[in-house]
């Protein structure tokens, strides 16, 4: 009897959870820039618009020009065709409309200037990758590039040195540029528009040379940052269960789950055989 009893509170537990999930409604994902549901072709179309943006950059890393005509003739198809509904707002459509005729402009212009052509496809890249990843995208590995950015200005500004601060803001402001379509096609019109407005500010004091104006102004530009990335201050890592549409529910949800993680080492002692946990992925760095 006591040899199974574990195993009864096991699958009490499993049964438990599978009933109180069932009975709330499934979690769904509200996309930053406050869309509507997104339409299953949308994705289908944002994920083929994606995979063209993919090889023509490839192509123009390996400086094909001819092939990346083409993949922006076929980009440009798939644009045109694409309604991208639930995705992004009209910001967002426009913003990317902007980065395919950039590349167009830029592949005309790429033996001249191969520098812009491979930031204008950079940037082409990341836009169509923030259509199809919402957590993940690729323009948010630019976090820690820009926080950089902005230390550097602010330390230049506290030295008095208007060069340094002035090469800090170029940098700054040109790696912004790089993502600005990214950011337009996941992020609140509003929030663009104050991080926007606040580089402009803090570029109007950079050329005027006012070091201790900037020296006020970045800490503000720390917190629009961290805004815009999703790091906001001191937010917690798992969201109170009085803002879950039915608290009680996943208390039962967890409480199940925590009972049967419990059973199940308390049935593995019992048994001889609990060994060290092993992570299955390394540790980041």
């Amino acid at each position: 009897m006591f040899r199974t009893f574990p195993k009864l509170l096991l699958c009490l537990s499993a049964l438990l959870m599978l009933v109180t999930v069932s009975m709330g409604d499934p979690v769904r994902a509200t996309p930053a820039n406050g869309q509507s549901e997104t339409s299953p072709a949308a994705s289908i179309q944002a994920k083929a618009l994606n995979k063209e943006v993919e090889q023509l950059y490839r192509h123009v890393e390996e400086g094909n020009v001819q092939a990346v005509l083409e993949d922006i003739r076929r980009v440009s198809g798939l644009f045109e065709a694409s309604s991208f509904q639930g995705l992004t707002g009209v910001e967002g459509i426009h913003a990317l409309a902007e980065s395919i005729l950039e590349m167009k402009e830029a592949t005309a212009r790429a033996t001249q200037d191969p520098q812009h052509w491979m930031v204008s496809a950079g940037k082409l890249r990341m836009a169509t990758d923030s259509l199809i990843h919402a957590r993940d995208a690729l323009w948010l590995q630019y976090y820690k590039v820009i926080r950089e950015d902005l230390r550097v200005m602010g330390e230049y500004a506290v030295q008095q040195d208007q060069a340094g601060m002035r090469r800090a803001y170029d940098s700054l402001s040109g790696h912004y540029e790089l993502i600005r379509p990214s950011v337009v096609i996941q992020r609140k019109p509003e929030d663009v528009n104050m991080m926007e407005s606040w580089i402009s500010y803090a570029g109007g004091l950079v050329s005027s040379g006012d070091t201790a104006q900037v020296q006020k102004v970045v800490p503000q530009g720390e917190e629009m940052i961290n805004s815009l990335f999703g790091k906001k201050k001191d937010e917690p890592a798992l969201a109170p269960l009085g803002e879950v549409k039915e608290p009680w529910t996943w208390q039962l949800v967890i409480g199940a789950f925590i009972l049967a993680a419990l059973t199940f080492a308390g049935y593995r002692k019992y048994r001889g055989q609990l060994y060290s946990a092993k992570p299955m992925f390394p540790r980041k760095m």
